[in-house]
């Protein structure tokens, strides 16, 4: 980038804050209560990333690899309307906002820019989830997941942010932590930023090449900082 991106899209989970303990809890208590083996905080948050229909896949097989068509319908959707009890009841909890995101956040709408959530987490949890957060506020949109029919990596949640907000998508920055957020970041031909400390199933970010891999979202700040307004 060679000028301030006028939209900044951000990803909720392993971007903003570090949720994978209330998404393993909520997980668990499903599985147990379908008679399953309960996966792992570690399995929890390598399952992550595509959506709840598939992270409820993977935790019925058992593994990543796993397609929806794997599991029984009918199973499926009563392991969906447990997780959507056991997770809305467990929100206020166990979620921890990374280092920088809330000084960064401000900082970003001092400046002017204009900042939005895209994420495959459904709008029934990342709505009241950012509330809990305190952040839902820097926020001028939040798209969540089952919104559309598609999800990351399809670029259209993306494109469709930014036609909602009046941003040529050459003028966003897609910001994420897992290859979903790059590759709809270039699927949309929208320059990409990737936080290495998120959830990316034990890949480094880089393997996917981001415009930008950072380390702490303070490093997103200190990028925008050294780039002049278009």
């Amino acid at each position: 980038m060679h000028y301030r991106p006028e939209l900044l899209l951000f990803d909720l989970d392993g971007t903003l804050a570090h949720t994978v303990p209330q998404l393993a809890l909520a997980a668990q208590e499903t599985a147990q209560a379908l008679n399953i083996k309960a996966p792992s905080l570690d399995e929890v948050a390598h399952f992550v990333g595509n959506g709840v229909m598939m992270l409820l896949t993977r935790t019925i097989v058992g593994r990543f690899e796993a397609q929806i068509t794997d599991v029984d319908p009918k199973l499926l959707q009563q392991a969906r309307k447990i997780f959507n009890e056991r997770y809305l009841q467990g929100l206020p909890r166990n979620f921890t906002v990374y280092p920088g995101v809330k000084t960064g956040l401000e900082h970003f709408n001092a400046l002017g820019l204009k900042c939005a959530v895209v994420t495959n987490k459904p709008q029934m949890f990342a709505k009241p989830l950012l509330e809990l957060m305190g952040l839902s506020s820097y926020f001028a949109y939040i798209l969540g997941g089952e919104v559309l029919p598609v999800r990351k990596p399809d670029p259209k949640p993306l494109l469709y942010v930014c036609e909602k907000l009046q941003v040529k998508p050459e003028h966003a920055l897609m910001v994420g932590d897992s290859v979903n957020d790059i590759k709809a970041g270039q699927n949309a031909a929208i320059p990409t930023v990737a936080f290495s400390y998120g959830y990316n199933g034990g890949h480094d970010v880089r393997e996917f090449n981001p415009d930008y891999a950072f380390d702490s979202f303070d490093e997103l700040t200190a990028l925008i900082d050294s780039l002049p307004p278009r």
